[in-house]
């Protein structure tokens, strides 16, 4: 599983991998399949009631509300502009917040480094 902040599109995008089961020509396989969910967050920080409906009883829901109350304390709204630098190399350009299954915290990550960072499992 993994959870990031988009700045640029105001939305945490949440990504896991599920297993499921497939029959094609009368034989069963399982393959993983790739699923998401965006919510949109609003300027002050709060997630866009309308996708709090429509996703409010998804297992995945509270994860994404949590990641929120962290954000919130990190005061990453409207934008994430404090010293927050790559945990990878180091850099604060284009530094986005992502959620750390790990450890349950915030990782900030540059775009470079999105996929490749040792700390993710997306």
């Amino acid at each position: 599983m993994s959870m990031r902040f988009d700045q640029e599109r105001k939305r945490i995008i949440c990504r896991w991998v599920e297993p499921t089961k497939i029959v094609m020509n009368k034989k069963e396989g399982v393959i993983n399949r790739s699923r998401m969910i965006t919510v949109k967050v609003n300027d002050n920080g709060k997630l866009n009631s309308k996708d709090i409906r429509r996703h409010a009883k998804h297992p995945m829901f509270p994860i994404i509300s949590r990641f929120n109350k962290m954000l919130n304390r990190m005061e990453c709204f409207p934008r994430c502009e404090k010293e927050y630098v790559c945990a990878v190399c180091g850099t604060d350009h284009d530094v986005s917040p992502h959620y750390d299954s790990e450890r349950g915290a915030i990782v900030c990550l540059c775009r470079e480094h999105l996929n490749e960072s040792p700390k993710m499992d997306a």
